[in-house]
C-alpha cells in the first residue's frame, strides 16, 4: 500500500494519503474519498484530472482507518496523478498542524 494508490474502503473508492499510522494497536492509513460527482460549491475539494475522467477529492472527509479494511480492487485509474496528490497533501498538512 503506497501513498497515492486508489483502493476501496467500505466498497467506495479512496485515495491513500498516509501510511505507517496506528489505530487501536493496528496498522492504519489516512484515506480520503475519490468521487466522480462534483461536490457542492461551498465544499473544500481538489479536482483531479485523470486519464479516465475528472474526479473530486473532498478535503473535509479525510479519515484514519485500519489498514486491514482497505482493499486492492480494480480501481481505474489506479493511482492519483502527482499534481492533484500534492495539492491534497498540502491542504491536509495545513489542517493537521
Amino acid at each position: 500500500m503506497n501513498v497515492g494508490m486508489i483502493m476501496k474502503h467500505d466498497h467506495k473508492k479512496v485515495v491513500i494519503l498516509r501510511t505507517g499510522l496506528s489505530l487501536d494497536g493496528s496498522d492504519a492509513v489516512m484515506i480520503v474519498p475519490f468521487k466522480s460527482g462534483k461536490p457542492s460549491d461551498n465544499a473544500l475539494y481538489v479536482k483531479a484530472k485523470t486519464w479516465v475522467k475528472d474526479y473530486w477529492i473532498p478535503l473535509d472527509q479525510v479519515s484514519v482507518v485500519k489498514a486491514a479494511g482497505v482493499v486492492h480492487a480494480c480501481t481505474s485509474p489506479g493511482r492519483l496523478p502527482k499534481e492533484p496528490l500534492n495539492a491534497v497533501l498540502k491542504e491536509v498538512n495545513k489542517v493537521s498542524r
